[in-house]
Protein backbone atom coordinates (compact mmCIF):
# COMPACT_ATOMS: atom_id res chain seq x y z
CA UNK A 1 0.00 0.00 0.00
CA UNK A 2 3.21 2.29 0.52
CA UNK A 3 4.74 1.58 -2.42
CA UNK A 4 1.72 2.38 -4.15
CA UNK A 5 0.94 5.54 -2.43
CA UNK A 6 4.45 6.36 -3.31
CA UNK A 7 4.40 6.14 -6.75
CA UNK A 8 1.20 7.61 -7.29
CA UNK A 9 2.54 10.95 -5.77
CA UNK A 10 5.83 10.35 -7.69
CA UNK A 11 3.61 10.11 -10.85
CA UNK A 12 1.46 13.38 -9.65
CA UNK A 13 4.39 15.39 -9.12
CA UNK A 14 5.89 14.59 -12.28
CA UNK A 15 2.23 15.08 -14.33
CA UNK A 16 2.39 18.62 -12.85
CA UNK A 17 6.03 19.44 -13.91
CA UNK A 18 5.15 18.29 -17.23
CA UNK A 19 2.80 20.91 -17.98
CA UNK A 20 5.68 23.52 -18.23
CA UNK A 21 6.31 25.17 -21.95
CA UNK A 22 9.79 24.84 -21.39
CA UNK A 23 11.23 21.71 -21.15
CA UNK A 24 14.33 21.22 -19.13
CA UNK A 25 16.86 17.88 -20.93
CA UNK A 26 18.79 17.24 -17.84
CA UNK A 27 15.73 16.76 -15.62
CA UNK A 28 13.79 14.69 -18.34
CA UNK A 29 17.21 12.56 -17.69
CA UNK A 30 16.48 12.34 -14.36
CA UNK A 31 13.35 11.18 -13.89
CA UNK A 32 13.69 8.71 -16.60
CA UNK A 33 16.92 7.86 -14.65
CA UNK A 34 14.90 7.47 -11.60
CA UNK A 35 11.91 5.86 -12.87
CA UNK A 36 11.12 4.11 -16.33
CA UNK A 37 8.93 6.03 -18.56
CA UNK A 38 9.32 8.92 -15.57
CA UNK A 39 11.18 11.72 -18.24
CA UNK A 40 8.56 10.46 -20.94
CA UNK A 41 5.75 11.58 -18.76
CA UNK A 42 7.47 14.63 -17.79
CA UNK A 43 7.59 15.55 -21.90
CA UNK A 44 4.13 14.26 -21.93
CA UNK A 45 4.53 11.46 -24.78
CA UNK A 46 2.50 9.22 -22.17
CA UNK A 47 2.17 6.29 -25.38
CA UNK A 48 6.33 6.22 -25.06
CA UNK A 49 6.10 6.08 -21.35
CA UNK A 50 3.14 3.22 -20.92
CA UNK A 51 5.66 0.83 -24.09
CA UNK A 52 8.90 1.84 -21.55
CA UNK A 53 7.06 0.80 -17.90
CA UNK A 54 5.90 -2.56 -19.70
CA UNK A 55 9.19 -3.25 -21.35
CA UNK A 56 11.13 -2.70 -18.06
CA UNK A 57 8.56 -4.41 -16.05
CA UNK A 58 8.51 -7.25 -18.90
CA UNK A 59 12.80 -7.62 -18.04
CA UNK A 60 11.99 -7.29 -14.49
CA UNK A 61 9.44 -10.10 -14.46
CA UNK A 62 11.71 -12.27 -16.32
CA UNK A 63 14.69 -11.71 -14.47
CA UNK A 64 12.99 -12.24 -10.99
CA UNK A 65 11.77 -15.11 -13.13
CA UNK A 66 14.75 -16.87 -14.41
CA UNK A 67 16.70 -15.33 -10.65
CA UNK A 68 13.93 -18.29 -9.07
CA UNK A 69 14.60 -21.18 -11.06
CA UNK A 70 18.87 -20.67 -10.97
CA UNK A 71 17.90 -20.94 -7.28
CA UNK A 72 15.80 -24.42 -7.48
CA UNK A 73 18.14 -25.13 -9.98
CA UNK A 74 21.06 -25.01 -7.03
CA UNK A 75 18.88 -26.43 -4.06
CA UNK A 76 18.00 -29.53 -6.36
CA UNK A 77 21.93 -29.86 -7.56
CA UNK A 78 22.87 -29.78 -3.40
CA UNK A 79 19.50 -32.42 -2.83
CA UNK A 80 20.68 -34.96 -5.28
CA UNK A 81 23.11 -37.89 -5.78
CA UNK A 82 22.06 -39.31 -9.15
CA UNK A 83 24.95 -38.09 -11.45
CA UNK A 84 23.02 -37.54 -14.37
CA UNK A 85 20.47 -35.39 -12.89
CA UNK A 86 23.53 -33.40 -11.26
CA UNK A 87 24.38 -32.63 -14.20
CA UNK A 88 20.99 -31.88 -16.06
CA UNK A 89 20.75 -29.21 -12.54
CA UNK A 90 24.03 -28.02 -13.06
CA UNK A 91 23.09 -27.42 -16.88
CA UNK A 92 19.65 -25.83 -16.40
CA UNK A 93 21.22 -23.27 -13.18
CA UNK A 94 23.63 -21.92 -16.00
CA UNK A 95 21.00 -21.40 -18.67
CA UNK A 96 18.78 -19.62 -16.61
CA UNK A 97 21.95 -17.49 -14.89
CA UNK A 98 22.15 -16.79 -18.53
CA UNK A 99 18.91 -15.94 -19.25
CA UNK A 100 18.92 -13.80 -16.25
CA UNK A 101 21.80 -11.53 -17.03
CA UNK A 102 21.00 -11.31 -20.34
CA UNK A 103 17.36 -9.79 -18.92
CA UNK A 104 19.61 -7.07 -16.41
CA UNK A 105 21.54 -6.02 -20.05
CA UNK A 106 18.33 -5.83 -21.68
CA UNK A 107 16.91 -3.71 -19.17
CA UNK A 108 20.08 -1.06 -18.83
CA UNK A 109 19.88 -0.87 -22.81
CA UNK A 110 15.90 -0.14 -22.04
CA UNK A 111 16.91 2.98 -19.59
CA UNK A 112 19.61 4.02 -21.56
CA UNK A 113 17.51 4.40 -24.74
CA UNK A 114 14.49 5.74 -22.58
CA UNK A 115 17.00 8.79 -21.10
CA UNK A 116 18.37 9.59 -24.30
CA UNK A 117 14.63 9.61 -26.10
CA UNK A 118 13.63 11.79 -22.75
CA UNK A 119 16.56 14.20 -23.59
CA UNK A 120 15.66 14.72 -27.25
CA UNK A 121 12.22 14.99 -26.57
CA UNK A 122 12.73 17.67 -23.77
CA UNK A 123 15.02 19.52 -26.56
CA UNK A 124 11.99 19.17 -29.06
CA UNK A 125 9.32 19.80 -27.00
CA UNK A 126 8.29 23.19 -28.40
CA UNK A 127 9.50 22.81 -31.47
CA UNK A 128 6.32 23.51 -33.44
CA UNK A 129 6.11 27.12 -31.78
CA UNK A 130 9.74 27.54 -32.56
CA UNK A 131 9.14 26.14 -35.84
CA UNK A 132 6.62 29.20 -36.86
CA UNK A 133 9.19 32.17 -36.14
CA UNK A 134 11.61 30.27 -38.44
CA UNK A 135 10.99 31.63 -41.97
CA UNK A 136 12.98 31.04 -45.29
CA UNK A 137 12.92 33.98 -48.40
CA UNK A 138 14.58 33.94 -51.31
CA UNK A 139 15.49 37.00 -53.10
CA UNK A 140 16.85 36.63 -56.38
CA UNK A 141 20.29 34.25 -55.90
CA UNK A 142 20.33 34.25 -52.05
CA UNK A 143 18.31 32.52 -49.43
CA UNK A 144 17.72 33.85 -46.20
CA UNK A 145 16.50 32.49 -42.62
CA UNK A 146 14.86 34.83 -41.08
CA UNK A 147 13.86 34.44 -37.22
CA UNK A 148 11.19 36.65 -35.72
CA UNK A 149 11.26 37.04 -32.13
Amino acid sequence: MKRTVFVLAVLWCAMSLAAQTHKSPTRAVLYSALIPGGGQIYNETYVKAGIVIGVQAYFITNAIYHDAKAQDYKDKVNSTTDAMLLQEYRDKRKENQALRTSDFWWMGITAALSMLDAYVEAHLFDFEAQKDKLHLRFEGDTILLEKRF
